[in-house]
């Protein structure tokens, strides 16, 4: 008979200097607290980006990932699995672009046959432009439909959206309908 056995683990942060300890599971996650806005000052341009995670990030389902159908990784976690999907990228993209004070945003596109993706939106000069995956799509749109349009011509409903508070999902912050 196999008994469960909860043990807490010790771990020496990387950055604090100091002993931490965490549950099981999140030890890996520990190291790259803070981490962000130092990554954030090297990556200098949405190009910078994207060869960032294309380098150091490989692409995988939330349900190989973490055994459930949809888990909005924190850019911390993602920095420590180094593996994900769309939401994922975008986030850690958005995460990224506000740290270096661009105006950005996460997008979710629908179709009508159940296809979802997520992009990170940011403006420049003026006109959208997309992160899209571990690659910038020079859109130059004027409207956010546009930008539906260019990323995926088929959409059907699309929304601007957030991360929900533990990373289950996305909270949608405005909603468009194809007309």
């Amino acid at each position: 008979m196999k008994k469960s056995l909860s043990i807490s683990i010790f771990v020496l942060s990387l950055f604090a200097g100091s002993l931490t300890m965490v549950r099981p599971g999140e030890a890996a996650v520990v190291p790259f607290q803070g981490i962000l806005p130092r990554i954030a000052s090297t990556l200098s341009s949405p190009e910078a980006i994207a060869r960032y995670m294309w380098k150091n990030f490989g692409v995988e389902s939330d349900q190989a990932n973490f055994g459930q159908e949809d888990h909005w990784q924190s850019p911390e976690e993602l920095l420590a699995t180094k593996k994900g999907d769309c939401e994922d990228f975008a986030r850690f993209a958005y995460e990224i672009l506000r740290l270096n004070g661009r105006k950005a945003f996460m997008v979710n596109i629908y179709d009508k046959h159940g296809y979802g993706h997520t992009v990170c939106v940011f403006s420049e000069n003026g006109r959208y432009q997309a992160i899209d995956g571990t690659d910038v799509k020079r859109l130059n749109a004027a409207t956010l439909t546009e930008v539906f349009n260019k990323i995926h011509p088929s959409w059907d409903n699309a929304a601007i959206v957030k991360a929900a508070p533990q990373g289950a999902h996305g909270i949608i912050l405005k909603a468009f309908h194809r007309s």
